[in-house]
């Protein structure tokens, strides 16, 4: 990529975007989480394909859960093992869950319910992948709308991912569901390929709204 082709975002920008305070993400830089560039004028700057890395990663780091499923019961076990996992952690590293009422979780219900089923379509029915990756972006975007009808950061909207994401894999990885790939490698790149796509379309809507947001402050001024 040519420097032409970066598309830069201030600190303030980027801070944003993650729906952190700039001194937060200041850290992290100085820390080297999130890589940063200065200008020749001293100030900050950050690539925004840097930041989705960032989120990639972070999406991928949640512990795995226990327990196992059957193919029957494939998507109603793991949303299952998604809110028992979350009713025992502690709500200040879940801050996005706390902000959810009723209404929001029936939605998630529902929106996890679809990324399962996708997902697992994904793994069983090659012929469909192409047309299931648009539905996994577009999954993506519910996923953003959802959150930022409740002023949910994307840095916590993709750390809600991190439950959905595992809880998956793990699923898919028991002895007792039938998918049709043997090699539990390539089982995980397979559906490691679908969810990429859910969390590509949750930043693109996130990085809509920033973009929307300045160029409305642009015309305002």
């Amino acid at each position: 990529m040519t420097e032409e082709e970066r598309r830069w975002l201030t600190l303030s920008a980027a801070s944003k975007l993650l729906g952190i305070h700039p001194a937060t993400l200041r850290q992290w830089a100085d820390a080297g989480q999130v890589p940063s560039y200065r200008t020749p004028g001293g100030h900050r700057r950050f690539d925004a394909a840097d930041i989705r890395a960032f989120l990639m990663q972070a999406s991928t780091d949640a512990p795995r859960s226990e327990g196992a499923t059957t193919a029957a019961e494939l998507v109603e076990t793991a949303l299952a093992q998604t809110r028992n996992e979350l009713k025992r952690s502690p709500l200040d590293e879940n801050a996005w869950y706390s902000a959810l009422d009723e209404a929001g979780f029936e939605r998630r219900r529902v929106l996890g319910r679809q990324q399962y089923e996708y997902a697992f379509r994904f793994v069983t029915r090659p012929q469909e992948r192409q047309a299931l990756k648009a539905k996994g972006r577009e999954l993506g975007k519910a996923y953003a709308a959802s959150s930022l009808k409740y002023s949910i950061s994307l840095l916590e909207t993709v750390r809600a991912f991190q439950y959905f994401r595992s809880n998956l894999l793990h699923t898919l990885e028991s002895e007792d569901i039938e998918t049709r790939v043997d090699d539990p490698d390539e089982l995980r790149q397979q559906v490691d390929i679908f969810l990429n796509q859910v969390l590509y379309g949750m930043i693109d809507a996130y990085e809509h709204r920033l973009l929307d947001a300045e160029i409305h402050a642009d015309t305002s001024i």
